[in-house]
């Protein structure tokens, strides 16, 4: 190459350099109130105009914004999906103030912005939002959220035959609500809605697994031993008592205790003994204690969990525990129950309606043991009165009346707890009078009782049991209190 062709290509060169220069300088000084060179919102070119310049091109053209018919909602999992939807039930709007603000923030990179000064500008568009009301976009999710949406089926194990098999389970799939939101906001003619998988809680593997542990524990039968005696469970009664139980994602293989007691019970009946629970037992105005005595019994849940444990096992060894009765000895001697401290009667003719329900209501609350701080209710005590258990219609008091209902006249027995109570010295919290003065009663000192109100409730405040015991024949009804003293009248 010759000299003076050298010579023009550095000159080119320097010429190019010097171009790029100027052009970087005045991409730097490219002013920011103005919206750089290149940008579109839509179709229209708003480069170089201000903010407000440009909103007022895209008014000018509002038409080419306006919202078309329908969206297209489709999902490309779910092929048979597809939602019309109405841009005029959407209340579509175009947004266009904040496009134009939106175009201006449009600012591109430093080599960008060069090319732009010298001539070569790259166009980027700038999409047009829409301004939607939240109601209606809110009812369109739903639309497709009850069409797409469907919830994960956890694989399980289920009988078939005399075999516990998988049955699979299915991924779930949720609609991601906030991009249909945003996506609604463009007006776009057709939207692609975006679906999450969401897998099971309980996995294949999982379930096949528990399945697996089932039939070996199922796979023989199993002979249970109990304080020398057997019994059997076959292969249908421990299908019957398996139980699979989810516990977050796992599988629980176990036994239902009940299925097992309800299967060995009768061969284990002798390895059984009820417990007897401590008796007081009145003397006149003494109290004597026959002691409780201990059972044993077959701890059914352990004896489940042994067997489940131990699949194919021939022989397991039930746990056989000391069964304490209701109210043991010791509990029994703590409640001090010794003496009589008060008692009560009052009386009626033999043998009216009424009398039976006072013998009924009495047999009910005879025996009932109130402890140190506990609550006595006439109402608790007795139950509801109805003729399935033998209560019958009897005279009582409403609005001032005698008229005859069901259980009429164990009002008699709440005026004789009262005043057992009463002279016990036992704190009275809720007690009701007659409308109207009866006679056979202590004037100021009687009570009525009814289910649901009014109530006889009085509570034992000494540090000592209270025994209450009841007793009615043809005459009247004696209600006598037994505990310790105290030196309290």
């Amino acid at each position: 190459m010759g000299s003076h062709a050298t010579v023009g290509l550095v000159g080119a060169l320097a010429l190019l350099v010097a171009v790029a220069a100027t052009a970087g300088v005045r991409a730097l000084d490219d002013p920011l109130d103005r919206i750089p060179a290149g940008v579109h919102v839509g179709p229209v070119d708003v480069s170089g105009l201000t903010i407000a310049q440009a909103e007022g091109a895209l008014r000018a053209r509002a038409d080419e914004f306006r919202p078309g018919g329908f969206v297209l909602l489709r999902a490309p999992d779910a092929p048979r999906f597809g939602m019309r939807v109405s841009t005029e039930r959407l209340g579509a709007a175009p947004r266009i103030k904040r496009a134009a603000i939106e175009a201006a923030a449009e600012r591109p990179a430093f080599g960008s912005r060069v090319l732009a000064q010298i001539g070569a500008p790259r166009r980027r568009t700038v999409a047009m939002r829409y301004r939607v009301g939240e109601r209606p976009v809110n009812a369109v999710i739903r639309r497709a959220r009850a069409r797409l949406e469907r919830s994960p089926v956890d694989a399980r194990v289920r009988l078939r035959g005399a075999r516990f098999v998988l049955v699979p389970s299915r991924r779930g799939r949720r609609v991601r609500r906030e991009d249909l939101r945003a996506r609604l906001r463009h007006l776009p003619s057709a939207i692609e809605v975006g679906v999450v998988s969401v897998p099971p809680r309980v996995a294949d593997r999982t379930a096949r697994a528990a399945a697996r542990r089932a039939n070996r524990i199922v796979r023989a039968p199993v002979t249970v031993i109990a304080a020398g005696r057997r019994a059997g469970l076959d292969r249908p009664a421990l299908r019957r008592a398996i139980r699979f139980t989810r516990v977050g994602r796992r599988v629980r293989v176990s036994l239902d205790a009940t299925e097992v007691e309800r299967s060995l019970l009768p061969g284990l009946r002798g390895a059984t003994v009820r417990s007897v629970s401590a008796r007081f037992v009145v003397a006149g105005e003494r109290v004597t204690l026959t002691p409780g005595v201990d059972g044993r019994a077959i701890d059914w849940k352990v004896t489940a969990r042994r067997i489940a444990a131990r699949p194919g096992a021939a022989t397991i060894r039930a746990r056989v525990v000391v069964s304490e009765p209701d109210l043991t000895t010791e509990e029994a001697h703590r409640l001090r129950i010794r003496e009589l401290v008060s008692e009560f009667t009052t009386n009626y003719s033999c043998c009216p309606p009424r009398v039976a329900n006072i013998r009924l209501g009495a047999e009910a609350i005879d025996g009932t043991i109130v402890p140190p701080g506990g609550t006595f209710s006439l109402n608790e005590a007795m139950g509801e009165r109805t003729r399935e258990r033998g209560f019958v219609p009897a005279p009582q008091i409403n609005a001032g009346k005698l008229e005859d209902a069901v259980g009429g006249g164990v009002s008699q027995i709440a005026t004789t707890v009262f005043n057992a109570a009463w002279f016990a010295g036992v704190r009275l919290v809720a007690h009701t009078p007659h409308q109207f003065y009866i006679s056979r009663y202590p004037p100021g000192r009687e009570a009525t009782v009814s289910f649901g109100g009014p109530e006889l409730i009085w509570v034992n405040d000494w540090p000592a049991g209270v025994l209450v015991k009841a007793e009615a024949d043809d005459s009247g009804i004696t209600v006598r209190l037994y505990s310790s003293k105290l030196g309290r009248r």
